[in-house]
């Protein structure tokens, strides 16, 4: 028993040891910690900041020896603001909603780059507990962080990219095109625009996979591309709408001005000496929207005026039929459709 009073009295006098240290044990602790602490009070006052609040002014320009203490932290943000900063106008309404309103805390990211590396910190105000009137700020370095979500966004924009971009060309791809067409399509019968589609096919374009390989052949659609993108407006869509046909999108366009487009790659790609194959051609089908369509009737006409294009000769534009005539000709084919069905007994 007399051993077990001997060393609870050791560990009640070790305890009274480290309680009658804690101060001092605890301004340790903090200075060893890698974010940034003050102690503010309800009119922004600083009245305590640890080594590395310290530390950190010093790194960025802060006077050595500066006096933290009986600075105004609310007061430094505040100007700040008045200066355009946005970030301190930020912080400084922030603190503000914490002191003044009650709101449980605050946190706000903000970059601090230097001249040899960028740098993102996360600055936090919330009450102190069991005293009153006090609050606690810290700054902490989320730069790791940061860059890693850097990282992850231009990868998500590139994959994104990809998701819309054909691999060969490097123009937009079928889903892409669907996209385009109709929101084009949403945008010209909301505001009555025009807008216009041209549909164009490589001619005898097998021939070229077989005389010459795939390789060349994939050599003529990069070169077809690039022809098609170097030579319409900043405002069309370009695109690859499957094997070797293409498509663009006219939107402000109307019939006329698409077929003269048409006409004007007709002949450069006619003039072209392509790698491997020399000369190769193109058909051509233009269509105009028009009230009352969607991107399939639209998409429907341009073909057939491909088609026709195609059955002419090939190597000429060839411009769809009036969505009026279409309809007109699509209810005849289905009266004699009817017509031609067996009559049930």
């Amino acid at each position: 028993m007399k051993t077990d009073l001997e060393e609870r009295h050791r560990r009640s006098q070790s305890d009274k040891s480290a309680a009658s240290h804690f101060p001092r044990l605890l301004q340790a602790a903090l200075d060893s910690l890698d974010s940034q602490i003050a102690v503010i009070d309800c009119t922004g006052v600083i009245h305590y900041v640890n080594k590395t609040w310290c530390d950190f002014g010093k790194e960025n320009g802060i006077p050595s020896g500066y006096r933290w203490i009986g600075a105004n932290y609310l007061a430094v943000c505040h100007t700040a603001g008045s200066r355009g900063d946005g970030d301190g106008q930020q912080v400084y309404a922030g603190i503000r909603a914490v002191i003044e309103s009650g709101a449980p805390c605050f946190q706000y990211e903000y970059p601090c780059h230097s001249p040899n590396e960028q740098r993102w910190f996360m600055m936090r105000i919330a009450p102190m507990l069991e005293a009153e009137n006090f609050f606690v700020v810290s700054h902490n370095v989320i730069t790791g962080r940061k860059l890693a979500e850097q990282r992850i966004e231009r990868l998500n924009e590139k994959l994104a990219l990809l998701a819309v971009t054909d691999k060969l060309t490097g123009l937009a791809n079928r889903m892409k095109l669907d996209e385009a067409l109709e929101s084009e399509i949403t945008r010209a019968r909301r505001y009555e625009k025009k807008l216009s589609l041209i549909l164009l096919d490589v001619d005898h374009f097998k021939e070229v996979n077989d005389k010459f390989g795939h390789s060349a052949g994939d050599a003529v659609l990069v070169r077809i591309a690039e022809i098609l993108r170097a030579n319409v407006r900043a405002t069309d869509i370009v695109g690859r709408w499957g094997g070797e046909e293409f498509l663009l999108i006219l939107p402000e366009c109307d019939v006329e001005a698409a077929s003269c487009m048409a006409e004007k790659l007709r002949l450069i790609v006619e003039r072209h000496r392509f790698a491997f194959v020399d000369t190769r051609t193109c058909s051509f089908g233009v269509a105009a929207y028009q009230s009352g369509q969607d991107g399939t009737t639209l998409l429907s006409l341009a073909d057939s005026a491909l088609y026709r294009a195609k059955n002419s000769g090939r190597n000429r534009v060839e411009i769809a039929m009036n969505i009026k005539q279409y309809v007109n000709t699509r209810a005849r084919t289905n009266r004699l459709a009817r017509l031609n069905q067996p009559v049930d007994s």
